[in-house]
């Protein structure tokens, strides 16, 4: 939905991967780096979608990701469309969905 939104737009989609061996964090070096190669290229980062818990796995990002995300986002003017409609698909046992809101 969100890509074809982009598209449709005339914008840029730019994609993130989550780090699997950080329990599918959303890995932050990686996150500047798109960041500062994005507008070196001249492009004007808007907004990051998070979907979290991600769906269908229910993997959910840590506080501190959260944390680190909103930090980045909120040095470069990013906003955060935290997307976080599948709260109650959380699978693992012991882990905890963090809202992006209540982080903040």
């Amino acid at each position: 939905m969100y890509s074809a939104l982009i598209t449709s737009l005339g914008g840029t989609r730019l994609s993130y991967y989550l780090d699997e061996e950080n329990n599918w964090g959303l890995n932050i070096d990686e996150l500047k780096k798109i960041i500062v190669d994005s507008k070196a290229q001249g492009k004007n980062i808007r907004s990051l979608v998070v979907i979290n818990p991600g769906n269908p796995t229910g993997q959910v990002l840590s506080y501190d990701n959260i944390k680190d995300v909103i930090k980045v986002c909120y040095e470069n003017s990013i906003l955060i469309m935290a997307d976080e409609v599948y709260q109650e698909n959380v699978y693992k046992e012991g882990v905890k969905f963090h809202s992006f809101r209540k982080v903040l």
